[in-house]
């Protein structure tokens, strides 16, 4: 993370200067005797208007802003290096409109003073060097230039420092955070990570001054601006990287997240607000930073991820491919902006599909982790754990066998990451011959094992008020988005009402309804497609979970088999064309 320093000056600075001059002093051969910077500054006809905004400028420290002006500052002991741009190279007048109030005080100390004033002595010797300015900025100093502005005079001596004279002033790039949280084109994503910014006092990097009253006091504070956000896209407040970053414009920002908001509604969910607010940005943002370094970028011209993809995606999610060829992720944006650390990139029409960044599929390996599995107090069921390679088997698949062929056992699992969306639920059936490799349909145990299974299914959910509902392949329900629970069931003799689940045995008689698997395939069944009222994604405490029942009756042992191998559940978001775009 960079570090901002921030000086604390009052009437202690003249008590401590021996600490100063051990903490930044050096030494100059003075050119104008005992005159401090400001005073040779003050002495240059032609540095008269940068001389009035050091009077006008007060220092902030700790975010807030003290009674100290850089005019005191520059007449200290404390050695800089200062590069103060000719009169009539920039408008004097609006910078001094500005430090009329605080809040524009502090943007001509970061932009301006700060952008032109470096601690210790830097001196042109026809040698380049990386200058870090005290608003954190690096700037190249060369045999006649600083910042690629030309030197007009150089290697001005003073009693605490070195005055450089420029020919105009040098331009402040903002690096990808400071532009998202400063400029008010793009305030609709700055607002949001800046109420994430913290500023944390770095105590070793600090200059104490010493104890009163108890307290350390300290007269340099050094404090690293952390922001966790960052962690999650890359950290675009870092000028030690380059970063690329997509911004949607503020009309197609405000379209996008009233749609993606709704995906996270997280009902009566202590601080439901915060969450939602949290993660409906997250959702839109998390494929809007590319680090282009070649370590990251393979081989950029045939594809590019964004900072948020990480191998277990396997290619399928953050991956964007062509992106420089015509229509490409890169090729469509409206408007662009250089910053101190890339670039950002403003759209005005969104390049990405949701099905495909936040609203994606959830899959469930059946033998990873279940809720719960049982069948009668009396019975005891069978539950094996099996590895598996093949394209169609996702690495394994779990086992289920009953004591005795009509056991209504049961498998539950819990569904994580539950979107308030609209999902088409599937269970994943595999034929016997995953492990019995040689089945002969002609033997008795042959045909034994390639009957199907039959079983019912049954979800359970979270409404909108926080209480827990069901919905069954046996009955017919009402739907209604504005009851807690969206579904109501309805007597399954009410033909008005439809049922939820999409049987494939018996599809309309009630009492019969059930699921089978066709035994000598893959087989992915769909379920149901269902709207769920609110969202579990992230939380610890899952609330959407799938039951499986076995459910072959005592005149069906031949018909259907009573042992079921799943391989795993999916929750694939439901789209009106079926397909994932």
């Amino acid at each position: 993370m960079k570090k901002i320093s921030y000086l604390i000056f009052g009437l202690a600075l003249v008590a401590c200067q021996d600490d100063w001059n051990d903490h930044y002093g050096q030494t100059a051969d003075t050119q104008y005797g005992n005159a401090s910077l400001y005073e040779v500054i003050g002495a240059q006809s032609e540095l008269s208007d940068f001389c009035q905004v050091l009077d006008s400028v007060r220092v902030f420290a700790n975010n807030r802003i003290t009674s100290i002006h850089y005019s005191e500052m520059l007449n200290e002991g404390q050695f800089f290096t200062v590069w103060a741009p000719k009169n009539g190279s920039f408008n004097k007048d609006s910078l001094l409109r500005l430090c009329q109030t605080s809040e524009g005080d502090s943007l001509v100390e970061l932009h301006f003073l700060k952008n032109h004033i470096a601690r210790y002595t830097h001196s042109v010797n026809g040698k380049e060097e990386d200058v870090r300015m005290l608003n954190a900025k690096q700037l190249t100093l060369g045999a006649g230039t600083f910042g690629n502005m030309r030197v007009a005079t150089s290697n001005i001596a003073t009693s605490n420092g070195v005055l450089h004279i420029l020919d105009n002033p040098v331009s402040y790039y903002y690096n990808i955070y400071e532009a998202l949280v400063s400029l008010p084109e793009y305030q609709h994503l700055g607002s949001f990570l800046r109420s994430y910014q913290i500023d944390e006092f770095d105590e070793t990097q600090s200059l104490a001054m010493g104890i009163v009253d108890g307290k350390t006091v300290y007269v340099d504070s050094v404090f690293y601006a952390k922001n966790e956000l960052l962690d999650k896209y890359g950290y675009i407040n870092s000028e030690d990287s380059t970063y690329w970053m997509i911004v949607p414009s503020q009309t197609l920002w405000d379209s996008l997240y009233a749609e993606a908001e709704t995906y996270y509604n997280y009902g009566s969910l202590n601080k439901a607000d915060s969450i939602h607010n949290y993660w409906s940005h997250y959702a839109l943002m998390q494929d809007l930073v590319f680090n282009p370094n070649p370590d990251v970028q393979k081989s950029i011209l045939d594809s590019i991820c964004s900072t948020t993809w990480n191998k277990r995606d396997a290619g399928k999610y953050h991956v964007y491919y062509n992106a420089f060829n015509a229509g490409g992720l890169f090729t469509q944006f409206s408007d662009s902006m250089v910053c101190a650390n890339g670039s950002i990139y403003e759209v005005s029409s969104w390049p990405f599909v949701k099905e495909k960044s936040y609203f994606i599929p959830i899959k469930t390996e059946a033998e990873g982790r279940y809720y719960e599995a049982a069948e009668t107090a009396t019975k005891t069921l069978g539950i094996d754990m099996r590895r598996a390679s093949a394209d169609s088997i996702s690495g394994g698949y779990i086992v289920l066998t009953p004591q005795t062929g009509t056991d209504a056992y049961y498998i539950t699992y819990e569904i994580p990451d539950v979107l308030s969306g609209s999902y088409d639920v599937k269970v994943v059936m595999l034929p016997k011959s995953v492990y019995y490799s040689n089945i002969d349909p002609n033997t008795v145990e042959g045909k034994r094992l390639i009957r199907p299974v039959k079983f019912l299914a049954e979800i359970t959910f979270a409404g909108a008020d926080g209480q827990e509902y069901k919905v069954d392949s046996r009955h017919r329900y009402s739907f209604d988005e504005s009851t807690p629970g969206y579904y109501t069931q309805q007597a399954n003799s009410a033909t008005d009402y439809p049922f939820l689940f999409d049987c494939n045995l018996n599809p309309n008689a009630a009492a019969t309804r059930a699921f089978t698997n066709n035994p000598f395939l893959v087989d992915t069944i769909q379920l149901c497609t269902m709207t769920f009222p609110t969202c579990n994604y992230a939380q610890n405490k899952v609330t959407t979970r799938l039951k499986i029942t076995n459910n072959i009756g005592s005149k069906e042992t031949n018909t259907y088999n009573n042992s079921m191998f799943i391989d795993c559940i999916i929750f694939q978001p439901h789209t009106e064309s079926g397909s994932n775009n």
